[in-house]
Order: C-alpha cells, then structure tokens, then sequence
C-alpha cells in the first residue's frame, strides 16, 4: 500500500510541476485509496511485507521472450527524466517516514481526488490526470 500511495503522490506532484503526467497508467478509486492497477498486479503477493525483487517487464530480445528491469533514463527525453528523478526524489524525502495507513488517510481526506471520484460499492472508478493535478496545484499554492 505504501508504494501505491507514493507513486500517486509523485504522480501527482509531477502533473502539478511539469503539466505531464509521470505514469501511464490510469489511478483508479479503490476502497483504500488510489491505486496503479499495474503496480497491484505485479506486487500484490507482498500484502504488506517488504518488496524483494525489482520491477520487470518482458521484452523481446531476439526470437526469445527476455526480463529487463525499466529505467528512468531510458524513459523519454534526458530533461524529463532528470524532472521526474528530482521530484520523485523529493517525494520520498517527503514522505518516506510515513506508514502506509497514513499515506492511506491522506488520501482520504475531505476535497482528495479520491474523496471526490470513490463512492461506496464502486469498483476502480478512473480518477483522471485533470483532478489529481488540480488537486496538486492547490496543496502547492
């Protein structure tokens, strides 16, 4: 849970700085807050024990199917990396001492992009880069 609610907060605070998104991906509203679908799916053996592998993704290399673990340089231009290594950087900084139960409650906070798009019973509501960042604009103001 502590990874889903820190990459919504870079996320978050990439869209409000840059105006781009930092993911691809599409956060959802879940019971317990934002999550990266992707990310849920490729962790969720871990609950809430530590990580003990990196990310992969598959690749073909050649005729055989091949793992790679992704990197921040080799994602789009060298400025975009290094903004998005600086704020993902500061994120952690920021946030790195905080349990995942109160990144959670942070997120559900009165006026959260979640709060706003999450309605009970609902199942992975779409929050959109459009809330998140004016969400983002406004703790930065």
């Amino acid at each position: 849970m502590k990874l889903q609610k820190l990459i919504y907060f870079a996320h978050g605070w990439y869209l409000a700085l840059t105006g781009r998104p930092l993911i691809s991906e599409r956060i959802q509203a879940w019971q317990y807050g934002p999550v990266v679908p992707f990310l849920y799916d490729h962790f969720r053996e871990y609950g809430d024990s530590a990580i003990g592998f990196p990310a992969t993704e598959s690749r073909w290399t050649g005729a055989r199917p091949g793992f790679y673990v992704p990197l921040l340089h080799n994602c789009g231009p060298r400025e975009e990396a290094q903004e998005a290594k600086q704020v993902i950087k500061k994120v952690w900084d920021s946030y790195k001492g905080y349990t995942a139960s109160r990144l959670s409650n942070a997120t559900h906070a009165p006026g959260t992009p979640w709060e706003r798009v999450y309605r009970d019973g609902s199942r992975h509501a779409v929050i959109s880069d459009d809330i998140i960042k004016e969400y983002f604009l406004g703790l930065a103001n």
